[in-house]
């Protein structure tokens, strides 16, 4: 798949570019993936939904959160695939970690879900897609073991999409293509060069 050197126009375009890179992301052998939208005011639960029939076509999905308020809300919105939510705890719980050939989207995780989270994550072996997961925090906590192994769990996540606005431009990354700077002028986005992996602030500030 070529890259596309433009900026998404809106939501619906940018949904369109995250199915592009789910659909290859299926045959990677990494089973980790993250997406991320970082934009203020997002309805995340039905990007999730989206997200969610994307890879129900061929796939079967579950999806889970972090606290039991945020899945009862999706049930009662989706009453249709109620059986297919749950919490980070409760799927563990459940016989459905053990379903190997599923995939499971998993909803705007946060440093302090770890101790939930991790464990989901280390026993399901199906593949997993990650919305909006919050890993950077890598401080909380006490101690060096704890800090390293959440390093060491953060690195286990490939990314296959990215967009987010930057001081005076926008990042954005498409699986599997390179990962893409712009600059804005004129209240324009013009693309300014590609990296094989996300660029630290330091060469995003030299190259903007």
């Amino acid at each position: 798949m070529k890259p596309n050197y433009k900026l998404p126009k809106d939501l619906n375009e940018s949904l369109k570019n995250i199915e592009e890179a789910i659909i290859p992301s299926l045959l990677d052998s990494n089973r980790q993936f993250s997406i991320e939208l970082n934009f203020e005011g997002l309805k995340f639960n039905k990007i999730g939904i989206t997200i969610y029939k994307i890879l129900a076509r061929n796939n079967n999905v579950f999806i889970t959160f972090a606290d039991q308020g945020a899945a009862a809300l999706l049930q009662r919105d989706y009453p249709d695939i109620k059986d297919k939510i749950f919490t980070f705890k409760s799927f563990n719980e459940s016989k459905n970690i053990q379903n190997n050939d599923s995939v499971m989207l998993s909803m705007l995780a946060q440093p302090f879900d770890f101790d939930s989270f991790e464990p989901m994550c280390e026993n399901y072996q199906g593949i997993h897609y990650s919305l909006n997961p919050k890993f950077e925090d890598l401080n909380i906590g006490i101690g060096s073991v704890i800090r390293e192994r959440r390093k060491n769990f953060v690195k286990k996540w490939k990314n296959i999409y990215f967009l987010q606005p930057i001081n005076k431009g926008a990042l954005m990354h498409i699986y599997p293509n390179n990962w893409l700077l712009f600059k804005e002028e004129n209240k324009k986005y013009i693309f300014k060069k590609e990296f094989e992996s996300k660029p630290d602030n330091e060469t995003v500030f030299v190259n903007l």
